[in-house]
């Protein structure tokens, strides 16, 4: 009877320490190690956060840009192919001119509504002083930019071909533009374009 009354004072003091270690809940330090652990998950969600919403941004204000540079370039292209008297490089623009192999910063050409009409690049008279493209309707006296401030064009050449009026060979201009944009302080996207004009009137 002793022995079996020892037993069960051993098993009722095991039940009652079991009892004392579930219902005392949780030590400092324990709380302190948990809340260290979700401060680090909680800054690194964070940072990523962080991270991806000025990716996105940056990423819309690069569209924006890109839409705005394809934009003036497809009203170039639309301008020069309904055109006439294609003449690249300086001199007089009123007179058909090639510039095959060494190309030219600068295109004029006669438009469909009269206008003796010249793209060029241009820096001091550009919006962000660094480099547009320019254009103008009054045969070279006045220029405005067709380019957003936003873009900085640092090369601008053309090359055309078939100028001469019955020479055979369709009127054709190629334009070649590059330059970048400035997403952030510091970080600049580059970009290249090439396109090719076909003179739409027929040359005879």
């Amino acid at each position: 009877q002793e022995y079996a009354c020892d037993i069960n004072r051993a098993n009722n003091g095991t039940s009652a320490r079991n009892t004392a270690m579930k219902n005392r809940g949780f030590t400092l330090i324990e709380m302190l190690v948990s809340v260290a652990i979700f401060s680090i998950v909680m800054v690194m969600a964070l940072g990523a956060l962080l991270a991806l919403s000025d990716a996105n941004r940056r990423a819309q204000l690069l569209s924006v840009a890109t839409n705005n540079f394809n934009s003036s370039l497809d009203s170039m292209s639309r301008a020069i192919r309904t055109g006439s008297v294609f003449h690249c490089g300086a001199g007089t623009l009123t007179v058909p001119a090639d510039c095959a192999s060494s190309g030219s910063s600068q295109f004029s050409f006669l438009s469909a509504d009269g206008l003796q009409t010249v793209y060029k690049l241009g820096t001091a008279e550009c919006a962000n002083a660094l480099g547009c493209i320019l254009r103008s309707q009054d045969g070279g006296s006045s220029y405005v930019s067709i380019t957003s401030p936003d873009i900085i064009v640092t090369a601008l050449n053309f090359y055309v071909i078939g100028s001469a009026t019955g020479d055979g060979v369709q009127p054709k201009a190629v334009i070649l533009a590059s330059g970048y944009t400035t997403i952030k302080a510091g970080q600049k996207t580059q970009f290249n374009v090439q396109t090719s004009v076909t003179q739409r009137l027929y040359d005879q």
